[in-house]
This record gives C-alpha cells, structure tokens and sequence, in this order.
C-alpha cells in the first residue's frame, strides 16, 4: 500500500517540481540575457537633409556590439510633447520586416518627410528598437516642413599642421559616391612659421577625398595627400607638414647721425637711434627691454639728454622703430656705439629670445678759422 502512494502520488510531484524548477530556470536565464542585451544597445540617431529635394532623412548607426532592429519611428513636436501629425508612431514595421536591421557598426536610413509634411515649430525625432529602448536625435526647427538651418549629421575636421610663412593652403573636399559636402574647399594663408589651422566641414555618410594644395601645387606627402576616407568611420584628418625650427636674427640697431660736425656753428648735435629686424625674418618680435640710454661715446663728446621709448611694441620682419633721440655736446672727433644685447625681444610664436647686434658710428668735428 505504501509503495502505491510513492510511486503514483509522490514520486510524480517530485518529477513535476523538478520539471517547473527547469522551465523557472531557463526563463529566468532568458529574462537575464535579454536585459543584458537591452542594455548593449547604443543607437546614434541624427537627421539629414538632401540639399536638392529638401527631403529629410533619419540617419541610424549601430554604436553597440549586438545587432539590433527598429521597429518604430516617433516624430515629436517638443513645445507640444506631441507626437506628429496623430497620436501614433509615424513609421511602424510589419510582423514581417523592420524599418532598419542594423548589425553593429552599419548605419541605416530611413525617409522621415512625410510625418513633418508642412510642420512648423521645433522637432525630435525618436527610434525605438525592439527590444524596448528609444534613442532621440538632435531638435531641429523646422518651417513648413523644411529645416530653417541646414543640417549635416556628421562634422569632418580637416588639420594642417606646420604651415610655411607666407604660403597660400587649399584644401578639397571631394564626395567619390552620393555623399554631399559643405563646404568643399577651404582656403588659408599662413601669417607665421609653422601655423596650425583646422576646419570643419559638414558632410553626410559617404566616401571622399580630401587633398591638401601649397601655392596651388599638390603638397607631396606620398599615401596621405590625397586621402581618401569614410564617414563616419573617419570623420578627422591631419596633414602633417614637419616641425621647422625657427631660426633666430639679429635685431638691427640703425645710428642716425651727421658725418661731419662744425663745432663752431653746432655745439650741439641730435642723433636718432632705431632698432629693424629683417626682412627675412620668421616671426615678429615683442620688444621686452631696451636699455636707457641705449648709447655709449667713449671720448669727444658727451651725452647731455636721451629720451628713450618704452618697451613693449612688436616689430614685424622688415620693419623700422624710432626707439631713442639724443643730443650730444661736441667737442673733438667722437665714435657712436650700440653695444650687443641692450635692446632685447622675444618670439610672438616661439619664445625664443631676439637681441640687437652692435653697431657704431664714427663723427668728424672741424672748426672754422676766424678771419
């Protein structure tokens, strides 16, 4: 009698236990993947416009590293928090098919005009995947249905590094399949030794090629110039054009002064001294000390009055200052002199430091014999 109860009551609740612990199990682990993959999507949503038709474009690429799948799209009047134009998702897949299969790292797109055909007002569009997370893009404003500003989805950085004084640098953007750009070219011209200069360019997903001109020539960089790359896989570039040091020049001291001096008629004389740095100069130059006076005369005349200028101005490459006037006694034959290193600059891109060569003068003195 016992054994009957084991083996037709106990023994089949033992086997039922064990079979729904089972199922509770496997559901369970189930449960726990699925929110761990929910948790893996990473969608970047953005929106484009075609710049012939005016066509707006939902843009979707697959940040994460699981697949994914969107089934619906929500257009959203942000001042309202309304969906646009009805109370539904603007485009909803069928049992069968879904508006965007994405595995990880592909993009997809979607048309979107239609849910904001003759809307005004500011708009978010949001993707909502099938496993339940909803990704946004960026608000727009739109007139009517169209963007009031044009919108790229992707930013192209173009850098040129170390540029050559003085040379004119081109740079084209040039789309090899459907993708669009703007603006295609870019042009500057470097004011000092080794400039940096970046621009950005707004550009949709495509295929281009991105060259770098000096004087109107290709800069010959081998494989890097021209470049061809992918957006958004690559959406920076850099052309490296090699670190040129920065030769230092002398600052040129100038003694504007009379050859010959006739004490008689001209007791006292008045002198000019200015500083020019060079025409082959590769940067200019913040004067940061001069010395006062910024002359010396050994024998044959005295100095009775300098006024120096202060400090502090930049001279360009090939320019000229005034930096001292000062008048001087005369007696007998008298020299000049600008010693090395009293008027001292520093490099406006370097830092490095700019002083004065010397310089000297030689004056004669006559006087006249009295009748």
């Amino acid at each position: 009698m016992v054994l009957a109860i084991v083996f037709t009551v106990i023994l089949p609740l033992v086997i039922l236990s064990q079979h729904t612990y089972g199922i509770f199990l496997n559901e369970s682990n189930s449960r726990r993947i699925f929110d761990a993959d929910r948790l893996s999507e990473f969608l970047d949503v953005n929106i484009s416009q075609d710049p012939q038709t005016l066509q707006l474009t939902l843009i979707v690429s697959n940040q994460g590293p699981i697949h994914v799948n969107v089934v619906r799209v929500w257009a959203i009047d942000v001042d309202r928090q309304a969906s646009i134009p009805t109370s539904e998702a603007c485009l909803r897949s069928s049992d069968t098919s879904y508006i965007m299969s994405l595995p990880p790292g592909m993009n997809g797109s979607v048309a979107v005009q239609q849910c904001v055909q003759g809307f005004t007002g500011v708009v978010q569009f949001l993707a909502v995947t099938e496993r339940g997370r909803i990704f946004s893009s960026e608000k727009i404003r739109l007139a009517n249905g169209q963007v009031v500003d044009f919108v790229y989805p992707f930013t192209l950085t173009v850098s040129i590094i170390n540029m050559k004084k003085g040379r004119w640098y081109e740079v084209i953007v040039e789309p090899l399949d459907d993708g669009k750009v703007s603006p295609r070219k870019f042009t500057h011209k470097a004011t000092a030794a080794n400039e940096n200069v970046t621009v950005a360019f707004g550009a949709f997903a495509g295929r281009y090629r991105v060259s770098l001109y000096e004087n109107g020539r290709l800069v010959q960089l081998g494989e890097y110039n021209p470049k061809v790359i992918y957006v958004p896989e690559t959406t920076a570039v850099i052309f490296d054009l090699g670190y040129k040091p920065i030769t230092v020049v002398d600052l040129v001291p100038i003694i504007d002064a009379p050859n010959r001096v006739n004490k008689r008629k001209t007791p006292a004389i008045q002198i000019w001294i200015s500083v020019q740095l060079p025409a082959n100069a590769e940067e200019s130059v913040t004067i940061t000390s001069i010395a006062d006076p910024p002359i010396r005369i050994p024998a044959g005349a005295r100095i009775e009055y300098c006024s120096t200028t202060s400090s502090g101005f930049i001279l360009s490459p090939g320019q000229r200052v005034l930096i001292s006037t000062c008048t001087i006694d005369v007696n007998n034959d008298f020299t000049i002199i600008v010693d090395g290193g009293i008027i001292v600059g520093e490099g406006e891109n370097s830092g490095l430091n700019y002083v004065n060569s010397a310089a000297s003068k030689n004056v004669r003195v006559v006087a006249d014999q009295q009748n």
